[in-house]
């Protein structure tokens, strides 16, 4: 671990291990040299800067280079729903994936999100990118087909699977997302990483490997979760998921 950056490094402190033993290492290994040129040397970021910040300006989401420092947020609840609304909108979007959600990367300027991201980036392959909107889709929209699908066309499950193992992994990943369903939802990164942690397990278990876009979610998940915690405020994320989709399909 010790070829890995500095930022990266801490990231990682947070993802279970047995994740790494489930994800693709010779991938992993290739993509290293490139996100350390993307963190140290901002390649590529220029690019997705711009093409990112025209995806987001519909929802009133601003990237910036620096932030202005303030020393707490005037309305924590409406800069929790930004950030979560960010996550799923980078989720969706075509360009890539900026990965540290961190809360050192944002701050609320007339109701609109600032967003200073860091040159820690990836881009989704296209079917897996696929795969989780459709999870995303299924979950919120309460489509339980298009849930199951997102989970095999993501790689996370197959259709050659027994079906009690499949519903398993659906289960799993249900519990994941909490009771954002049918309430307000409090962040507990501690929390999290147990669930994350089963979710690996399980795949560990039944000799799934994947890709390394599975290990990036986990790092964007995580750095989202650490933000939303030290806000402390509970969010509808359903509500928030669905205004997203709204507006960039209005776009």
């Amino acid at each position: 671990m010790r070829i890995l950056p500095g930022v990266l490094k801490e990231l990682v402190k947070h993802v279970p291990t047995v994740l790494f033993e489930v994800v693709e290492w010779k991938l992993l290994a290739s993509e290293l040299p490139k996100l350390s040129r993307r963190l140290l040397n901002k390649e590529g970021y220029p690019e997705l800067f711009d093409q990112q910040a025209k995806f987001l300006s519909a929802l009133n989401i601003h990237l910036v280079t620096e932030l202005s420092h303030q020393k707490e947020a005037q309305n924590k609840q409406l800069l929790a729903q930004n950030i979560l609304a960010l996550y799923f909108a980078q989720l969706l979007s075509p360009h890539g994936f900026f990965l540290d959600l961190g809360p050192t990367h944002f701050e609320m300027k007339n109701n609109g999100l600032h967003f200073a991201p860091s040159g820690l980036w990836t881009k989704f392959d296209q079917t897996f990118s696929k795969g989780l909107k459709d999870i995303y889709d299924g979950f919120y929209l309460e489509d339980e087909d298009l849930f199951h699908k997102g989970l095999v066309e993501s790689g996370l499950t197959s259709n050659k699977w027994p079906t009690a193992d499949r519903q398993k992994l659906a289960e799993l990943f249900k519990s994941h997302f909490g009771a954002s369903l049918t309430s307000e939802m409090s962040f507990d990164l501690k929390t999290f990483k147990a669930s994350f942690f089963k979710i690996a397990d399980f795949m560990l278990e039944k000799k799934v490997t994947i890709s390394t876009d599975f290990l990036y979610l986990g790092i964007g998940l995580i750095t989202l979760y650490s933000s939303l915690e030290s806000l402390g405020e509970k969010v509808n994320v359903k509500e928030v998921y669905l205004n997203v989709m709204s507006k960039l399909q209005a776009q």
